[in-house]
């Protein structure tokens, strides 16, 4: 298994993949939307926007943001970015919490992606993604009046060009999968450092040629800078798991963070992985850990993070 694929072709310092069917190809790090003001969305605007802007500088084009982001900011930030923006980028948001909490009904999402544009200052954006992990029913997914319906509209009227699926419950994941209706699946949580349960769902999401894109390879921070944070959270088995994971990357060039990206990008079917910078640094940090010229995660160290797994469900 190795990190690089085929089509892989250089953007800036960033390589690029094929995004499954849509037929995109995207960086193959993209930038997260979720902590561009700071963990506790405490920095001013201009920080986000910058950070944007600096992503762009370095070579990636894939940009993933959603409704509620930094309570409802991001997508502001990023249409401030773009305004002027001449570089090619491809643009995700989603949907589910806006104009409430998880209503999945077709009218509810066509506002929903109304009010995301206004925000990001565009008549479309290429991906409308739905915002779990709060799972609709199979039958407010699919059935009359429902998301899957309102999907469609919102394609029909010209405000996206493609439709993806995200959470990390995988029995949901994969009957949305099965379904054929989507384009693109993002997991996260289940792809990472401590698990890799979402290995056998992007087999089956692959075979469909579905866009395959991992969110929060550094498990909310917890393999970057908010370890001592999040390690509180930890109950005894998944604390051991990292002291474990930091005495085998103990000597690793980069450290556990440039692993985990590395290990992310492993698998040949993963489009993107995203990385949630939250600032200029940061990101220029994730893209000198994979960019062009980086080596690979050895197969045999591969090998040994997942033979630390535990495979046990996590709540962080």
């Amino acid at each position: 298994m190795t990190e690089i694929i085929s089509d892989q072709r250089p953007v800036g310092s960033v390589r690029r993949r094929r995004l499954g069917r849509t037929g995109l190809e995207v960086s193959e790090i993209g930038l997260g939307g979720a902590w561009l003001l700071g963990r506790a969305g405490e920095l001013p605007a201009g920080h986000g926007v910058a950070t944007i802007r600096h992503a762009l500088d370095l070579g990636i084009t894939f940009l993933d943001t959603a409704e509620c982001y930094i309570g409802g900011r991001s997508e502001a930030l990023f249409g401030e970015a773009l305004e002027a923006h001449t570089g090619p980028f491809v643009l995700g948001t989603k949907f589910g919490h806006v104009p409430a909490d998880f209503d999945w009904s077709r009218g509810a999402v066509v506002a929903s992606v109304e009010a995301s544009l206004r925000h990001l200052r565009r008549s479309s954006v290429d991906l409308i993604q739905v915002h779990t992990p709060a799972e609709p029913t199979m039958h407010a997914m699919f059935g009359p009046g429902g998301t899957v319906e309102g999907l469609r509209e919102v394609r029909d009227r010209g405000w996206c060009r493609h439709f993806g699926i995200n959470g990390r419950d995988l029995t949901f994941l994969r009957e949305c999968v099965v379904s054929d209706q989507f384009d693109t699946l993002l997991v996260f949580q289940r792809f990472d450092l401590f698990e890799h349960s979402a290995l056998e769902l992007f087999s089956e999401a692959h075979a469909r040629d579905m866009g395959i894109i991992v969110g929060s390879p550094l498990r909310l921070g917890l393999f970057g800078s908010a370890r001592d944070q999040l390690v509180a959270h930890l109950d005894g088995d998944d604390r051991r798991h990292l002291e474990d994971l930091e005495t085998l990357l103990r000597d690793y060039p980069g450290g556990i963070s440039t692993a985990a990206l590395r290990f992310a990008l492993m698998p040949p079917e993963v489009s993107v992985v995203l990385s949630g910078a939250s600032s200029p640094e940061e990101i220029a940090n994730v893209v000198q850990a994979v960019e062009v010229g980086t080596p690979a995660l050895p197969a045999d160290l591969y090998k040994a993070i997942k033979g630390l797994a535990s495979g046990k469900h996590r709540t962080l």
